[in-house]
């Protein structure tokens, strides 16, 4: 079967791009042509496809320039490079069907009528909440934003739920009052959710297309499966991912907490911070990502007098896996309502211990106590409490990490997600 992938980003940069490779990665392994449809970047990975992806959109540069923001902004709403250029990769590839990702702001809807008119099935997972509202994540303001529910848009504008700002929020509004007249997403012929939380959380919103539920695939780096007892996932990454020595495990003057992804306020790492300032334990804590809260990080740690800690910069490969292997304790203390957050999957597929929020997804995968941790977002005692806990009792080390392995080897099984999906896949050729 010929499989066009489509998304807004061709480089790793978070859960959606790891999802739109693994997946490209996963249907290559079983005999399939995919071919792949993004926009540039400065770190893209090329491809035999690059000649038709999009040039790029950046709405954060020349904020002065406001011809050439509006020029950005109307590129945003309705992409007419972007519809072009598929077309062009429609007539070379010619796909059964399109599988789509993150769209919006970028690629932009309007690509949705070329698949529609070279009567192309397609297929979205859904990997936020910007479908049902203009704020893509449900958070504002430093807490959890539901207000647009039942297509009430403009309460984004009046919450100003778009970085506090109003003319930001305004046209997130505009955007989603604009697809929804347009009916977009009605083309679109069947959703995918990695998570059940999500899916509920859409019908809470009003919306009416049925979503299937697919959990993630995890695919273990082959460095890792050979010191793991993940036996059935490295036929798939064998030769393709990674490779090199990863140790798993630290010395006990090395020990540290590990915490990896955006810094920015809904991942609730201030959060995570003054927890750690609490621990009885001279345990260290590294921090891995770049985000617009780092500075203000690194000004809470001065203010509060917290040492220990370690900012290690943006990771990826070799260098990110050998710093969660080595890790105590993986902590991912969001404020928003994650869908299927990759981190926690990869770090229960290590065999670490994860303490997640008890938000959105995270209490799909979570059994608390069991293969893992939760613990209330906010709640600053509370995560300084359980870390104690942990750091206390090295015997939970061995039984959390084969709960953790056994639910991700049952949930994240790669062939698993494969036959499901290409099940689908089936379906809507028929």
């Amino acid at each position: 079967m010929k499989i066009l992938l489509i998304n807004n980003y061709h480089y790793s940069r978070d859960g959606v791009t790891r999802a739109y490779f693994d997946l490209a990665e996963i249907l290559e392994a079983h005999g399939h042509e995919v071919a792949l449809f993004s926009s540039h970047s400065k770190n893209e990975s090329t491809n035999k496809w690059s000649k038709y992806f999009a040039a790029a959109t950046d709405f954060e540069k020349d904020e002065a320039a406001i011809f050439l923001k509006i020029k950005l902004l109307a590129k945003g709403f309705y992409n007419f490079e972007a519809k072009r250029k598929l077309a062009k990769l429609i007539r070379e590839f010619r796909p059964d069907v399109a599988h789509l990702h993150n769209i919006y702001h970028h690629l932009s809807p309007s690509i949705i009528g070329v698949l529609q008119k070279n009567k192309i099935p397609i297929v979205m997972t859904l990997h936020d909440y910007a479908l049902v509202s203009p704020n893509y994540n449900l958070y504002a303001n430093g807490r959890i934003w539901e207000a647009s529910k039942g297509g009430k848009y403009w309460r984004c504008f009046t919450d100003r739920c778009i970085k506090n700002s109003y003319w930001r929020s305004f046209l997130a509004m505009i955007e989603s009052y604009f697809y929804k007249i347009l009916g977009s997403y009605n083309k679109i012929n069947l959703f995918i959710s990695p998570s059940q939380f999500l899916i509920n959380k859409f019908k809470e919103f009003g919306f009416k297309r049925e979503i299937i539920y697919l959990p993630n695939p995890f695919l273990l780096p082959v460095a890792v499966s050979s010191q793991s007892s993940f036996g059935g996932f490295d036929k798939l990454t064998a030769g393709k991912l990674r490779t090199g020595a990863i140790s798993n495990g630290a010395s006990s003057e090395d020990k540290y907490i590990f915490y990896y992804g955006r810094l920015s306020a809904e991942k609730g790492i201030e959060d995570l911070l003054r927890a750690y300032g609490k621990l009885k334990s001279d345990v260290k804590l590294k921090i891995a990502g770049a985000g617009p809260l780092e500075d203000e990080l690194k000004k809470i740690i001065t203010a509060e007098k917290i040492s220990g800690v370690e900012f290690v910069g943006y990771q990826t490969g070799d260098a990110l896996w050998k710093l969660v292997a080595g890790a105590e304790a993986i902590v991912v203390p969001s404020r928003w309502y994650e869908n299927a957050p990759y981190t926690i999957i990869e770090a229960m597929g290590f065999g670490k211990i994860v303490l997640a929020t008890r938000l959105g997804g995270a209490t799909e995968l979570i059994n608390d106590g069991v293969n893992g941790f939760l613990f209330t977002a906010g709640d600053v005692d509370g995560l300084s409490e359980k870390l104690n806990h942990i750091l206390s009792h090295p015997e939970l080390k061995n039984t959390i990490a084969s709960a953790a392995i056994a639910s991700v080897k049952e949930k994240n099984d790669p062939e698993k997600f494969y036959q499901a999906l290409f099940g689908i896949y089936q379906q809507l050729v028929k």
